[in-house]
């Protein structure tokens, strides 16, 4: 039994060690892979993670101290997992629910890797070990900030560009939300070690480092949740102020000081969280303020903004599509059916395709409906309401239960306007298990807590679960890490190969063999072709020959990818559009074009985006049947509705108006656009637009217009003197045609002879 309880103590370390490497990974950034921030994280995460779980099987089924306690905490969290896993299974694309792609790698992939994440730290954890994971993650963090402070400095530059730090995270949010987390950590080692000044010292200069960078990143939903959590955790403090740092009674009165120094700092700190961001607002419109990017980005709120306002749109989506599917959602991944489905017209300024809600309530409510949204809530009160009730017995460490409850409740707060990612889970469910480790009192240091001698009988159970689980791992670690990481790096090579350039049948043999690894990346490789195609598509650097190749074999990718029936408009528009580029060349794709973009619009019928593209196909066939133009002018006209303040949908109804002769449509969206508020290039497309049918009399205000806007123009001027000429208005005339002469002597000779003709 002696090498048994060697084999528990190795394997209890490998799957501690393993816990405190993951803490960081929010520092490596894959170069090699597609979507560096994000990939390289969670292929690593899921990998240890699995990892590390087979040796911990090994410890659970031989001994069962490292089993998690069944307590009200751990089922809510469980029955979560499980009813997210019901509806990506009965979404209307498991397959994308389950893998995700390689933008977010979330899916069930994530949430499963994340729940044995948050299992294991629940089960081998105990108050030695949590103090060495939070120090593992507060120098991860450092190193993120000083990365994030030398952005500041100009290297290495965000990625995100601007004023906003983003460090080895890629985006000023979340940077933001996963150092919001370690600022609670902080708290909580200054108060386990408050009686070593240096080690308080620097944990203090670790938080104002730290507070400082999120600062830099200009998140307004993180100070937000910040501040609202602070004021709550100061005055609980103050309120407390005994529980938390319990002091010996005075020796002359025996009693306790009912207001120490201590307490009445803290109060101080107090006023201070509640007045600074009140005399920050207060002062939001002067210079100071409004000079400094960070500080008017923090002081200007407004429901009237672009963001807050696109925000508001799609939540409206969001809950139209949790009424259609309410109880188990749509599946993890698939709001882009939502998003198709119920587009906001008013979002046209914005991203084109969202694929979240951009808040938690409704992200949830989206992936799994009413029943998902309420056991993600039932988390929050399980913890809540175990550790108010633990701290009410003094069975929980106050300020260790009241800094869990704040940093949840601040990460609650903020992802009202944002969602999480790795980065954010990891730390959220680790806060989930130390609430757990404070519920169950395992707050020795190990040693009480050593397991039982345990029979031969469960230990050879033991290997045998173990053995299983790594071989079922093993096997699918192929199919679930290996094919896709190595599709994602072949993906780069195809990138960089038409980057540099290599010949076409080099190119498309590199992505042909990215696509055979056909692992949950193959969407995002098709995408990339398609992008490539437009790159291509009349680039002189290809012949005729070879365009068309890349076309083909563009278009015969895509044709795979629309063929699923959850199908994404997106690819059916990209279809759409390279099969309307080819019809010249290929007269076969005629039909096809016009089927595909058609059902597109069916299913987002008021997304302008995909009507623009029907309504360019009707232009192309209405080369030879005049009749299309009616259709593609009525196409644009509806799109204009859906939001008449889209100024590139109203353009372009007004010149379809023209070329159709329905002036009346045209005078309709001149009220609302006259002409002295358009610009020079909408001015020359209306203006062409009335001469191509030769309709003058409405092109001449268009060209004056023109003279006006562009003076220095020559070619405005000569043909706004041919326009007054045929009104009749030949003085003017004249003079427009002498101007023309001064401004472009080159074209003398054509404005003689018009002189000429006038005369």
């Amino acid at each position: 039994m002696n090498d048994m309880k060697k084999i528990e103590t190795i394997f209890a370390w490998i799957v501690k060690i393993g816990l405190f490497i993951i803490p960081f990974l929010p520092l490596y950034v894959s170069s090699s892979m597609l979507f560096p921030f994000i990939t390289g994280k969670n292929f690593a995460f899921r990998i240890i993670t699995e990892v590390i779980f087979v040796f911990w099987v090994w410890l659970a089924v031989a001994h069962p101290e490292y089993r998690p306690k069944l307590t009200f905490l751990f089922k809510a969290i469980t029955v979560f997992v499980v009813i997210v896993f019901l509806a990506d299974i009965f979404g209307p694309n498991p397959y994308r629910s389950l893998f995700s792609n390689y933008e977010r790698m979330e899916g069930f992939m994530m949430l499963g890797h994340l729940y044995l994440y948050c299992v294991m730290l629940m089960s081998v954890f105990r108050k030695r070990d949590w103090m060495i994971f939070f120090h593992s993650t507060v120098i991860a963090s450092l190193a993120v900030s000083y990365i994030g402070l030398m952005q500041k400095f100009g290297y290495p530059v965000s990625v995100q560009g601007g004023f906003r730090v983003d460090s080895t995270i890629g985006n000023p949010t979340y940077l933001a939300a996963y150092l919001v987390f370690h600022l609670w950590i902080l708290l909580i080692l200054m108060h386990a070690y408050r009686k070593q000044w240096w080690a308080l010292l620097l944990y203090a200069l670790a938080f104002l480092f730290e507070l400082m960078i999120i600062y830099f990143t200009a998140t307004r939903g993180a100070v937000i949740g910040l501040v609202v959590a602070g004021i709550m955790l100061g005055g609980a403090v103050v309120w407390k102020w005994s529980e938390v740092f319990p002091s010996p009674p005075d020796h002359h009165t025996n009693k306790r000081k009912s207001w120490p120094l201590g307490r009445k700092i803290a109060a101080a700190v107090f006023a201070c969280i509640i007045v600074a961001p009140l005399i920050f607002w207060l002062a939001r419109n002067t210079n100071a303020v409004q000079s400094n990017q960070v500080l008017r980005r923090l002081t200007n709120y407004s429901l009237q903004e672009g963001t807050i306002q696109a925000r508001f749109h799609i939540w409206g989506q969001s809950w139209k599509g949790f009424l259609e599917r309410p109880f188990l959602g749509w599946g993890q991944e698939n709001y882009y059916l939502v998003f198709q489905k119920y587009f906001n017209p008013k979002l046209w300024g914005d991203e084109p395709w969202f694929d979240r809600s951009h808040d938690i309530f409704f992200d949830w409510l989206i992936h799994a409906g009413l029943l998902g949204v309420s056991a993600y809530l039932a988390m929050y009160g399980a913890l809540y309401t175990s550790i108010v009730k633990g701290i009410r017995k003094h069975s929980v460490p106050f300020w260790s239960g009241a800094i869990v409850l704040a940093a949840l409740f601040a990460h609650l707060i903020q992802n009202i306007f944002v969602f999480d990612n790795l980065n954010t889970y990891l730390l959220f469910f680790a806060f989930f298990a130390y609430g757990s480790f404070l519920m169950t009192k395992q707050a020795g240091d190990g040693k009480a807590d050593m397991p039982r001698r345990m029979s031969e009988k469960l230990y050879v159970r033991a290997h045998g679960a173990a053995i299983c689980g790594a071989g079922f791992l093993l096997v699918m670690s192929y199919y679930l890490h290996i094919a896709p990481i190595r599709q994602s790096k072949t993906l780069i090579r195809a990138l960089m190969a038409f980057q540099e350039p290599v010949a076409m049948d080099r190119q498309i043999a590199i992505f042909k063999e990215a696509l055979a690894y056909d692992s949950f990346g193959t969407t995002e490789v098709r995408e990339q072709i398609v992008n490539i195609a437009r790159s291509v598509a009349g680039n002189q650097r290809y012949s005729n020959t070879e365009q068309a190749q890349y076309i083909t074999f563009a278009i015969d990718e895509l044709r795979k990818e629309v063929s699923s029936p959850a199908r994404d408009v997106k690819h059916m528009t990209f279809l759409g559009s390279l099969l309307s580029g080819s019809i010249e060349s290929n007269q076969n794709y005629l039909i096809e074009a016009k089927k595909v973009l058609e059902e597109a619009v069916k299913l987002s019928p008021t997304k302008q985006m995909v009507a623009f593209e029907l309504a360019q196909y009707y232009v192309f066939v209405g080369q030879h049947d005049a009749a299309q133009y009616d259709a593609a002018r009525d196409l644009l006209y509806h799109a204009w509705k859906s939001d008449p303040t889209f100024r590139v949908a109203a353009i372009h109804t007004w010149m379809m108006a023209v070329v159709t002769k329905r002036q009346d449509i045209a005078e309709e969206v001149a009220v609302l656009y006259p002409l002295t508020s358009l610009s020079e290039a909408d001015l020359v497309r209306i203006g062409e637009a009335y001469r191509r049918i030769e309709d003058y009399k409405n092109a001449l205000p268009v060209y004056e217009q023109l003279v006006a806007s562009a003076p220095k123009q020559a070619q405005y001027r000569a043909t706004f003197a041919a326009l007054l000429a045929r009104e009749g208005r030949i003085k003017e005339a004249r003079e427009q045609a002498r101007e023309a002469i001064k401004l472009d002597p080159n074209i003398a000779s054509d404005a003689d002879r018009f002189l000429q003709d006038l005369n």
